[in-house]
């Protein structure tokens, strides 16, 4: 039988708790093909600045004029970036299931998978304003973000406002994974995404919500609490339900449309999905790709 979300994240241990949710899944355990050196040939690309003129097929530039080279797709390694959104909201809780524990054990899940294929796993979190670096690229950088993220708290909230990171404007290729409730005031999470995006880098945006938040449907009095501030309102289910859910459905259809993008994909998934369902749809999506 497989194990639920809740009886993962009580084991307090990310660590088996990704070697659990890595033995569920039913489609391996690579992030997806990549292409590069390799023996069987599957398609041409354009020479860029930093490619081996050796891999140059001239004898395709002697019929065409143009430098091309040759890809296959092989076991290469991945640079795989992991960013973690610590502001505060990520604190909501829903029957007993803490947002920010499920964001814990997704990623601990993915970097194993990426451990056990010898990407290069780094790791960086967002809160407060500022972009931090935990874990860089080494031989030991699943060890550290498991670490850094039984470590890891949520608080604070994310300034409106446009923000400029250099960090996060590398232009070499890799995999970026970002996990996060993308709720914000305007478009913060969108600009950052927008800082992010290169031709060569491909991000994958993971949206965890609770069923509440997604489909408000509870009755009776109870106080909402905004995690990201101090305010506390006591307010009628019943009475803010349809006002709520109109405004949520709204603002969740737009976020996808706005992440409607080139080399960017969108996984909005609730508390109550299985971590291991979530990873092996993605993981289906990156090999049909």
């Amino acid at each position: 039988m497989q194990a639920s979300n809740l009886e993962i994240i009580r084991l307090n241990n990310l660590r088996l708790g990704a070697k659990i949710i890595s033995e569920q899944l039913k489609h391996g355990v690579h992030l997806g093909k990549k292409a590069g050196v390799g023996l069987e040939f599957e398609q041409y690309r354009h020479y860029e600045p930093g490619d081996d003129p050796k891999r140059i097929d001239w004898k395709y530039f002697s019929r065409s004029g143009k430098h091309m080279i040759k890809e296959s797709q092989t076991e290469s390694h991945l640079n795989v970036r992991i960013m973690l959104d610590l502001s505060g909201s990520m604190n909501y809780t829903e029957n007993g299931l803490k947002r920010l524990d499920y964001a814990k054990n997704l990623i601990a899940s993915l970097a194993y998978l990426g451990n056990q294929q010898g990407d290069a796993l780094s790791f960086f979190t967002l809160q407060n304003g500022k972009v931090l670096q935990k874990v860089a690229p080494s031989p030991k950088a699943f060890q550290r973000i498991i670490y850094c993220l039984e470590q890891d708290q949520a608080e604070g909230s994310w300034p409106i406002g446009p923000q400029d990171f250099p960090e996060l404007k590398s232009r070499q290729k890799e995999l970026i994974i970002f996990v996060s409730d993308f709720l914000q005031k305007e478009s913060e999470w969108i600009q950052i995404v927008e800082q992010m995006r290169h031709p060569k880098k491909e991000i994958v945006l993971f949206q965890i919500l609770g069923k509440q938040e997604k489909s408000f449907d509870l009755k009776g009095n109870f106080e909402f609490e905004d995690l990201e501030g101090n305010r506390r309102l006591n307010l009628d289910g019943e009475t803010v339900r349809k006002t709520y859910n109109e405004v949520i459905a709204r603002y969740l259809h737009e976020l996808e449309m706005a992440f409607q993008l080139p080399q960017v994909h969108f996984y909005s998934v609730t508390l109550i999905e299985p971590i291991a369902e979530v990873i092996s749809r993605f993981l289906s999506d990156r090999q049909l790709g």
